[in-house]
């Protein structure tokens, strides 16, 4: 028998209208999803033929260190095969005892058995064999990148992803004059180099200027034997120094916060995904001290206290296990000086040398800053290199294969202050890549979701990696033209973010999808009902995205949808199938949709591009 649900913006227009305008906005996800936990979390007291290990929740809050160490040799290849007893760790001097410890290397994931194509407007949240391989994200800094240097670096990073390794899954975000999506975690070389023709993946200017990258500023201009001896000279020149240093220093600022906030905004996407995250920065300059820990030459001198950003960045790539790469995608660097398409003018050998003094100090504070950002957060920076595609896959290369442990401080005081870590392996030869130091703050993980709703919250997320603790199979079908949104939807639409500032509603309109749904009998809970029958039980939510990844429609299910199957070995042998129409806005982009078994709490997820063309009606 096949389950029936069906969803539109009409339904429960009362008890759901404060849900629907919270869920899934960027910061109020995980207090919606503890608001409805009351509808879906019941009680699992009941025994059932095919019962899931149900999760401990342990309200001690006991605090713990995670790390995780990249072991390298001589070659800069990959140690595998060593055992904790080997690792020795210490935190500000004193020993701290190992309490977790797991080996991770690429060629232990597990291969999936492969299935044949899918038909048309059918998707699935197969688990493959790179499914416990760590998760990459490549962040395209064109904010932080001079024009000239951009052809190359988008030349070189399509070819990376045409020749990446084996079964590395990627997002890539891009960072101009804002943060952008382009593409969720994949491993299909396909849409990854797709995502890369995107018109803000190619070389632009934005709206925040570099410095000049070696053109003589006015006061240059102004400079020289001729003016040395003019004292109103020299006052102008003064006044132009001090306006150029204020314009210098006021985009200076607006770039290392805008770059920040791309920090923040990525550890918050990855927030909640399971084991280590490799973020690959690639970038045509670094800012000095971005993150705690750091003591190179400041290049921000005078500039904006980013105490503050600096601190939550660093808290949030500590929470979510993630280490940052970053590579220099100027290649080998040559003083600006030497290049001929170059027109400052120098008039005495006293600039030139200042001016080529200037160019190594500014190079040295942004390699010590690439160097600092990546140990303290357990990466490794690659830099006057002209081979960028190889350097990326370095980088993915080296962080598949690591070790994580994890320790109770034996200093309880957590009172934010930095403290140092040092692990130590007596192997001759060997590179440990780590995070250094962390802040001894509570702050941000008070701040954090309870498990069971940053479950639901990643499962939902757009451009996470697919729930497959249930294998998911969905299959979508538009239903007739769209139609005009009413009063009433327009009440509900008006509290999402793509729709916060809209004022006029003419060109919104609404398109109904018929979804069939076919689950794995044989991984689904059930549990005897009061007429004696065994019944399974689900819940299900979705999504709505746009073009920029802004969330237009949430819904999660009420009531739990009840079906009803013969026996427990007749539900192992058959695929469980459910059906429902769900009418999201029609200029949707995306739609993510999440089924969970409410009695074993297992999740599967699948995320459709739309919109997507008609077909025959369903049919199982």
């Amino acid at each position: 028998m096949d389950g029936v649900l069906l969803i539109s913006l009409r339904a429960h227009l009362g008890c759901l209208k404060r849900f629907l305008v919270l869920l899934l906005t960027r910061h109020a996800l995980a207090a919606l999803l503890a608001v409805l936990a009351a509808f879906s979390v019941l009680s699992r007291q009941a025994t059932s033929s095919q019962t899931a290990p149900q999760r401990a929740k342990i309200r001690a809050k006991v605090r713990q260190v995670l790390l995780d160490v990249v072991v390298t040799d001589g070659k800069n290849l990959p140690v595998t095969g060593l055992q904790q007893e080997e690792f020795s760790l210490s935190e500000d001097g004193q020993p701290q005892k190992i309490l977790y410890f797991e080996a991770h290397s690429a060629s232990s994931a597990a291969r999936a058995p492969a299935l044949p194509p899918a038909p048309a407007n059918t998707f699935r949240n197969v688990s493959t064999e790179n499914s416990g391989l760590p998760l990459n994200v490549l962040l395209y800094d064109l904010l932080n990148t001079p024009l000239t240097d951009q052809p190359f670096a988008h030349l070189e990073i399509v070819k990376f992803l045409r020749n990446r390794p084996a079964g590395s899954r990627f997002a890539i975000f891009v960072l101009g004059d804002s943060l952008h999506l382009l593409q969720g975690f994949t491993d299909d070389e396909n849409q990854l180099v797709a995502a890369m023709q995107h018109k803000e993946a190619r070389p632009h200017s934005t709206l925040l200027p570099r410095d000049s990258d070696g053109r003589p500023g006015a006061t240059e201009q102004f400079s020289g034997p001729m003016f040395s001896s003019d004292a109103s000279a020299q006052a102008m020149i003064g006044r132009l120094q001090g306006m150029e240093a204020l314009t210098r220093r006021f985009y200076l600022e607006r770039r290392v916060e805008q770059t920040l906030g791309a920090f923040v905004e990525i550890a918050r996407f990855l927030n909640g995904l399971p084991g280590r995250k490799n973020l690959i920065w690639l970038s045509g300059s670094f800012p000095a001290n971005v993150f705690p820990g750091a003591d190179p030459l400041d290049v921000f001198t005078g500039t904006a206290n980013f105490s503050p950003a600096l601190r939550q960045a660093a808290d949030l790539l500590t929470i979510g296990q993630v280490a940052v790469y970053p590579v220099d995608i100027r290649g080998l660097t040559v003083d600006p000086f030497f290049d001929a398409s170059n027109g400052a003018t120098h008039r005495t050998p006293a600039e030139i040398s200042q001016t080529h003094k200037n160019f190594m100090q500014e190079i040295a504070a942004e390699q010590d800053a690439m160097d600092q950002i990546a140990e303290d957060t357990g990466g490794h920076a690659f830099y006057n290199t002209n081979g960028l595609s190889d350097a990326i896959a370095a980088t993915t290369t080296d962080g598949a294969n690591y070790y994580t442990l994890s320790y109770a401080p034996s200093n309880a005081k957590f009172d934010g202050r930095l403290r140092k870590i040092r692990v130590q392996l007596p192997r001759r030869g060997a590179h440990l890549a780590y995070r250094h130091s962390y802040l001894a703050d509570d702050s941000m993980l008070d701040q954090g979701a309870d498990p069971e709703t940053m479950r639901l919250q990643v499962a939902l997320r757009r451009g996470a990696p697919l729930a497959q603790e249930l294998f998911l199979q969905a299959r979508l079908a538009p239903q007739g033209r769209a139609r005009q949104v009413t009063k009433e939807e327009i009440a509900q639409l008006a509290g999402f973010p793509a729709f916060a500032s809209r004022k006029k509603w003419d060109g919104v309109s609404i398109q109904r999808y018929f979804i069939a749904y076919a689950l794995d009998g044989s991984q689904v809970s059930l549990e005897p009902a009061e007429d004696g029958r065994l019944h399974a039980r689900f819940e299900i939510l979705i999504g709505a995205y746009d073009e920029e990844n802004r969330t237009m429609f949430g819904y999660r299910s009420p009531l739990e949808k009840m079906y009803v199957v013969k026996s427990a070995d007749d539900a192992k042998k058959k695929a469980i199938r459910l059906r429902h129409v769900v009418e999201i806005p029609a200029a949707a982009a995306w739609l993510r949709v999440v089924v969970r078994d409410a009695i074993g709490d297992r999740l599967g997820s699948v995320e459709i591009p739309l919109p997507l063309p008609v077909i025959p009606p369903l049919g199982w």
